[in-house]
């Protein structure tokens, strides 16, 4: 008979989640696992397998709860400008927040990985795709509507829009100055209503 399991595999991941947010993949021990999730270590590779496979379970739970929560007024049917200025000010204005020295788990893993997945799932690229993606759709909406001046090249901007939001999280990560992430996302709104239709703002 099967040893009975004394906990719960969805509260695992989500403990996971946000230990790996705070100290990385490599900065997040097998040990510091086993005391954070309350677990032996046995219960762990019973579970998961191993490490990497509980940090894809943490991913995919970052992306399906996080980011659909962060991003889903901008990947929402109608977004248009006003939804992608509200995304800017929300970042810009996280300095003092809970995302304070934290940043975005997938925005960390980006930088701590690099191109390295060894899962395979390609999770950051998928972010960065999806990011980017949202971008596109607000403003091809925001075209549609007449919000946007004919010579804006969308896809173009929403690469633009992605750097400046990952720039905004390894901002928040590295705990800059409040002052100097409201900032950046200022003028990336500046920029932002600089391609508004009527605008005289000479932007490519």
């Amino acid at each position: 008979m099967g040893r009975k399991k004394t906990y719960d595999r969805d509260v695992l991941i989500h403990k996971s989640m946000e230990m790996f947010r705070d100290h990385g993949y490599s900065g997040t021990s097998t040990q510091m696992l086993v005391e954070g999730l309350g677990v032996n270590r046995y219960s762990i590779y019973a579970e998961f397998g191993d490490k990497q496979t509980l940090f894809d379970a943490a991913l995919e739970r970052y992306d399906q709860e996080v980011l659909d929560r962060s991003f889903g007024p901008l990947e929402a049917p109608g977004a248009g400008l006003l939804e992608v200025r509200q995304l800017l000010e929300f970042y810009g204005s996280a300095g003092e927040g809970p995302a304070s020295g934290r940043g975005c788990l997938l925005c960390n893993t980006a930088i701590e990985l690099g191109p390295n997945d060894p899962s395979g799932a390609g999770f950051v690229q998928r972010y960065f795709e999806r990011l980017s993606n949202a971008f596109h759709a607000a403003l091809q909406n925001a075209r549609r509507d007449g919000e946007l001046r004919d010579s804006v090249n969308p896809r173009a901007e929403a690469e633009f829009l992605t750097a400046a939001v990952l720039g905004l999280f390894v901002m928040l990560r590295a705990k800059a100055p409040t002052v100097a992430i409201e900032g950046a996302a200022h003028v990336a709104i500046a920029h932002l209503e600089a391609l508004r239709s009527g605008s005289s703002s000479q932007t490519g």
